[in-house]
């Protein structure tokens, strides 16, 4: 629900505001806009064929590193392509880390939401310039349980810097 509607639906409000529903991916075009049915159809299988051939690869490639490089709605509250593959993996020794570069409050916080969090450096540069942000859930709400991926159990979202640096040391 969360990847529906705090992922979905507004892709397709963008998407129609922008007058592209008349053109499929395909480059079919049709006579009026497509329904939002048809919309999250297409999303959903392109989304698990993406998953599912990352997992075909990560399966013939043992040990091997995957990279994708992808729009961040598909991989938004892990209703994308990463919860996807974890579903594939669910038995296998397999991990999936998913990272949004340069992230904006939309990309981290429904979008009604977004009135009601006040920070300094996204007042000073627009809603939309404050970046790396995490997600936490309430207490009590274990990690990865189906309640963990309702919008209700959102403990908040912690600013966290305009970089990120990985180290292995």
């Amino acid at each position: 629900k969360t990847y529906v509607d705090y992922t979905i639906g507004p892709s397709y409000d963008l998407h129609r505001s922008m007058g592209i529903l008349r053109t499929t991916i395909t480059g079919l075009r049709l006579d009026e806009d497509m329904s939002f049915s048809r919309f999250f159809s297409g999303r959903i299988l392109w989304d698990e064929g993406m998953a599912s051939n990352a997992y075909k690869w990560t399966k013939a490639n043992q040990g091997g590193l995957m990279v994708g490089l992808v729009g961040a709605d598909h991989v938004k509250f892990e209703g994308g392509i990463t919860g996807r593959f974890q579903r594939m993996a669910k038995d296998q020794p397999l991990d999936s880390i998913s990272v949004i570069l340069n992230p904006t409050l939309t990309d981290t916080r429904p979008s009604s939401s977004m009135s009601e969090m006040r920070n300094s450096a996204a007042s000073e540069w627009g809603k939309d310039e404050l970046t790396l942000q995490l997600r936490y859930l309430k207490k009590g709400v274990p990690v990865g349980s189906p309640e963990s991926r309702e919008s209700s159990n959102t403990g908040g979202v912690l600013a966290l810097a305009d970089y990120i640096v990985i180290s292995n040391s």
